[in-house]
């Protein structure tokens, strides 16, 4: 059998993660089949199965991949040199884009970890807390005299306000998508510094 080249592997793979995010958004993750995403895919099962031996595998592998993604992009924006107030704007930003990219995945990220085995959810689990740590890490920047305490609930407000927006939010819409976050970043930092400790 000839060796696969690691990038068309990677293609393939990339392929199939999307059209089961396609299927497992629109029947839900429990209804989804594997012949049904081999179908999407252009694929035959046996192929499927030797990118992903189970559906579990291919939903860790899909949400793996978005909240690593998600994760890095917000450590980048915290890493800018510039003040707080624009490490969130920038944060917002990518954050905002990064899982409007992959709406389907995230979408799938929120509300499918449940599915999967207990081994396979905690990485996913410990991602999601890196991000929510590393977010908590920017709003002490930005506000840094508040009670300990109250980080990690401003945190999951915010977290949560940009996750839902992506279930309604529409690009090609009335609001531009820089507009929107630019709205979101003063939103929250509006309430969010008149704050006091």
């Amino acid at each position: 059998m000839p060796r696969v080249r690691s990038d068309d592997y990677e293609t393939k793979s990339h392929a199939i993660l999307d059209s089961a995010a396609a299927l497992f958004a629109k029947e839900g993750y429990p209804s989804a089949k594997m012949q049904d995403i081999a179908k999407a895919c252009g694929a035959t099962k046996s192929m499927l199965y030797h990118y992903f031996p189970t559906k579990d595998d291919l939903l860790f592998a899909m949400l793996m991949e978005h909240l690593e993604r998600v994760v890095h992009s917000v450590e980048d924006a915290i890493a800018l040199h510039v003040p707080p107030r624009d490490k969130l704007q920038a944060m917002v930003q990518v954050y905002t884009q990064k899982s409007a990219q992959s709406r389907r995945r995230h979408m799938i990220a929120m509300q499918d970890v449940k599915y999967l085995p207990r081994a396979k959810q905690t990485p996913l689990i410990e991602l999601q807390r890196t991000l929510t740590d590393r977010v908590a890490q920017l709003l002490r920047e930005v506000n840094p005299n508040l009670p300990d305490d109250v980080y990690k609930p401003y945190t999951m407000m915010l977290v949560g306000l940009l996750n839902w927006t992506d279930m309604w939010y529409r690009p090609g819409g009335a609001m531009k998508p820089q507009e929107l976050c630019d709205r979101l970043a003063r939103l929250f930092l509006k309430g969010f510094l008149a704050e006091k400790g």
